[in-house]
């Protein structure tokens, strides 16, 4: 399966993001502490499925990459496209737009003209739910001619440890984005297409 060293390698590169944003001076306004609270949560979603992959709990590694991602979405619609009446609706416990939504938005700004993150979402939901609600794709997962037991492969881990890490580092570029920090946006780009050879 996994490797040690390369849990070892995907936890180290998870303490690298979470220093590069340790303590990190932000704007002290409603819209930021939001957004900056969304990919905050988005990078703890990426360092809890590196440790679940570490202990060999799959099954709950594979159900956070749906919420790791919008979480991501979240909080860069909080920061580019969310109203101040919508970022005060949302402090206030009421729910922002549909993702369909949020992605719409998102990729009207030049920051997201590319429509990747709508392009991860059709390519992938599907799955994603069926991850994070115990659908058919998780339970074919835990169904082996011996019984009942996980049958993840090393490929399946793999592509769930890179799309964390993928969410990690967009929630720290994003993050950057709040602090105003184009240096910590840049070298966040840099570390991350070293990690996966770009």
């Amino acid at each position: 399966m996994i490797t040690a060293q390369e849990i070892l390698a995907a936890g180290n590169y998870v303490e690298q993001l979470r220093r590069s944003v340790h303590e990190r001076s932000l704007p002290n306004n409603e819209r930021v502490r939001a957004a900056g609270s969304c990919l905050a949560v988005a990078q703890e979603h990426h360092h809890a499925i590196i440790r679940l992959i570490e202990e060999r709990l799959y099954a709950s590694a594979f159900a956070l990459i749906r919420l790791a991602f919008e979480a991501y979405v979240r909080g860069e619609w909080l920061t580019l496209c969310a109203t101040d009446s919508m970022i005060k609706r949302f402090w206030s416990g009421k729910e922002p737009p549909k993702i369909d939504k949020m992605l719409a938005d998102l990729e009207a700004t030049s920051s997201f003209k590319e429509k990747v993150l709508s392009q991860i979402k059709k390519r992938s939901w599907k799955a994603m739910c069926s991850y994070t609600h115990t659908g058919g794709l998780h339970v074919q997962r835990w169904n082996t001619v011996y019984g009942i037991e996980p049958n993840f492969s090393r490929e399946e881990v793999l592509e769930v440890m890179k799309f964390a890490e993928t969410i990690g580092s967009l929630s720290v570029i994003g993050i950057a984005r709040l602090a105003n920090d184009d240096e910590l946006a840049a070298n966040t780009l840099n570390g991350y297409k070293n990690r996966v050879g770009a």
